[in-house]
């Protein structure tokens, strides 16, 4: 197949969908002609991927969201116009306050003038929640600006298992697909765990809880600081290593506990500064979901994770609690610091959970399995075969199918 995947950003820019676009794409490569359409005129190389430059309608390098006409985008897939494009949205990234009714329209234009070509939109934020007025007032054009795109597409993809069992509600008309998010941070080789250790300056006897990611309000800091304070209590030297770009909001919300802030790393410093952890802590706001590529980074390197389960969690990922990972309920920082505490307390234990969670990232979560996932979804809406049921998709499709042999991309 000839596939594009259209987003604004890449890398090196720093946006996570930026980085999903940049890795699907590369896995993509690997059996398939691909192309990204980007406004990232500085975007790095990608292997096997054709990067092209070209106005994505509503972001420009240097403009005003919203400033740029439809034309460029056009202009680009008609040059060369693939089997599908697939356009990575998040309404924000296309426009001041998530606004931008060119996209739908443009959208709308390439159907009308490729009739052979498919479109899929792979939503990574529908919209803002209503949680005040001013989200009150942004959501309702978010809303319909999302109806637009799901009625200009052949399929639409979604990141998490409740939204694909909401939208598929919301548009019958359209096949939706859950389609997680992957580890944005490559696990390379590094020096031994020891060594990493010493390296960046941990005691031989302390125990390390990890943070990996930014300091956002849905990022539970006060379970972190729970969870430190218990394993401390129990007669454990405790230092948390922190990764990401918020040192001083962490350091802040969890002092006096000792905190060594790497800062933001690159990708492959990001891998070396987990193979000094002991544990990992990912405690999220309404629980952890499939799109959360930070707790993801922490089953794929094997170090045991404790997290939180509450109305964004699907059954999927409730169905590994207790076995590639724990899951404390989102209102309770005790049961989540004793999860944290009885890991601590038992390395055989750890050892297991955190070989378990590398298993199940591998077939579930890696960028083979959810390359494979959608080019079995581009086929099928190639020939028109019907979506399977709201039903089939909520009993875990992902972490249940046979995980088919794909090329291994070094």
């Amino acid at each position: 197949m000839r596939i594009d995947l259209a987003f604004p950003a890449l890398p090196p820019a720093l946006n996570g969908i930026g980085d999903y676009t940049a890795l699907l794409a590369a896995e993509l490569a690997t059996r398939h002609v691909v192309r990204v359409l980007t406004a990232q005129a500085d975007a790095a190389p990608i292997h096997g991927v054709e990067v092209v430059e070209v106005g994505i309608p509503g972001v420009t390098s240097g403009a005003t969201p919203g400033a740029m006409r439809a034309g460029p985008l056009l202009g680009a897939v008609a040059a060369a116009p693939p089997d599908w494009l697939i356009v990575q949205y998040n309404p924000f990234s296309y426009g001041r306050w998530g606004l931008n009714l060119r996209l739908p329209w443009a959208l709308q234009g390439f159907r009308a003038s490729h009739p052979r070509s498919r479109l899929a939109v792979m939503v990574h934020e529908p919209f803002v929640p209503v949680d005040g007025w001013k989200n009150a007032a942004m959501t309702t054009w978010q809303r319909a600006q999302l109806a637009a795109l799901v009625r200009a597409a052949d399929l639409v993809f979604v990141s998490t298992e409740q939204w694909a069992q909401h939208f598929a509600r919301w548009f019958p008309a359209t096949p939706v697909h859950a389609l997680p998010v992957g580890s944005n941070i490559p696990e390379v080789p590094g020096p031994p765990d020891a060594t990493m250790r010493r390296r960046i300056g941990i005691g031989e006897h302390e125990v390390v809880l990890g943070l990996f990611g930014s300091a956002h309000p849905s990022r539970l800091l006060a379970f972190i600081r729970t969870a430190a304070e218990t394993v401390a209590e129990s007669g454990h030297a405790v230092r948390v290593l922190y990764v990401g770009p918020h040192g001083v909001p962490v350091r802040e919300a969890l002092a006096p506990i000792p905190i060594l802030d790497a800062g933001p790393l690159p990708a492959a410093s990001v891998s070396h500064h987990f193979r000094a952890m002991d544990l990992y802590l990912a405690p999220f706001r309404k629980g952890v979901s499939e799109r959360r590529g930070s707790f993801m980074a922490g089953l794929q390197h094997g170090i045991a994770t404790v997290s939180t389960q509450g109305k964004h969690t699907g059954p999927a990922l409730r169905c590994q609690d207790g076995k590639a990972f724990l899951l404390a309920p989102d209102r309770d920082a005790t049961c989540f610091a004793q999860h944290a505490l009885a890991l601590v307390a038992d390395p055989a234990r750890r050892a297991a959970i955190g070989h378990a969670g590398r298993v199940y990232f591998e077939h579930a979560f890696s960028w083979a399995r959810i390359a494979a996932d959608l080019e079995s979804k581009l086929s099928d809406g190639s020939r028109g075969v019907p979506v399977s049921s709201p039903a089939v998709r909520a009993t875990g499709l992902l972490a249940s199918r046979p995980l088919r042999p794909r090329p291994t991309r070094v």
